[in-house]
């Protein structure tokens, strides 16, 4: 069995069993001894497994963080663009015989698909159509008004802080995955030195299989 190649839950079981098992038997203790493997040895490789647990729980609590959080964006942003959209085609429906408007309001181009770029556009299409007071007169002739373009020019800001939160959420969700990373890695490491000096110790005795090592 390749220790590297399994999944990270059998990876600290193994570890528990060997380091554990070994620390239970005086046998083993005594021969591995020797190697420099003492208890404070052993507590290595016991804080590597309980610093890679605690990690775990913060990762899992990281993900489902990131996860609402980009649900929630989603939701936000779905629900402005449809109040977005329905205006912009109305101001697209006034302005289509004034190029100067359509062109301050980017009614020629097509809506973008990014996020980021999606707020860039919107935010210029609310700004230029409250900057001119015709645009409003013109678009209140089918229920749209000063106050309604302000009102779903701040939904904007809602977007935004959704998008802020989701990116620090993500970002919180990696550097946690990183920490875990290197924590594993460390273990990896450990427990393969140990695994070396188990057999080295122990030679191919029924003791190498109270440790998880098969003979």
């Amino acid at each position: 069995m390749n220790y590297y190649k399994l999944p990270l839950d059998k990876k600290i079981g193994m570890a528990e069993l060997a380091i554990e098992n070994s620390r239970r038997s005086s046998y083993i203790m005594e021969r591995i001894e020797p190697y420099q493997y003492d208890e404070n040895r052993l507590n290595q490789g016991t804080s590597l497994v309980t610093r890679i647990k605690k990690l775990t729980r913060r990762w899992n609590a990281a993900q489902a963080a990131k996860r609402l959080a980009t649900k929630e964006l989603h939701e936000t942003w779905n629900i402005v663009k449809v109040r977005y959209r329905q205006t912009r085609k109305v101001a697209r429906l006034v302005s289509r015989d004034l190029a100067p408007q359509k062109r301050a309001l980017a009614l020629d181009q097509t809506t973008e698909r990014s996020l980021p770029k999606w707020l860039e556009e919107a935010r210029q299409f609310y700004t230029n159509a409250l900057a001119d007071p015709d645009i409003p007169k013109q678009l209140s002739h089918f229920g749209i008004d000063a106050a309604r373009l302000n009102e779903e020019k701040q939904l904007l800001a809602a977007v935004e802080k959704a998008m802020a939160n989701q990116e620090k959420k993500a970002a919180e969700a990696m550097q946690v995955t990183k920490e875990r990373k290197q924590a594993v890695k460390e273990l990896d490491r450990w427990m393969v030195d140990f695994f070396a000096i188990l057999r080295l110790a122990l030679g191919k005795s029924q003791h190498l299989e109270a440790v998880g090592i098969v003979v």
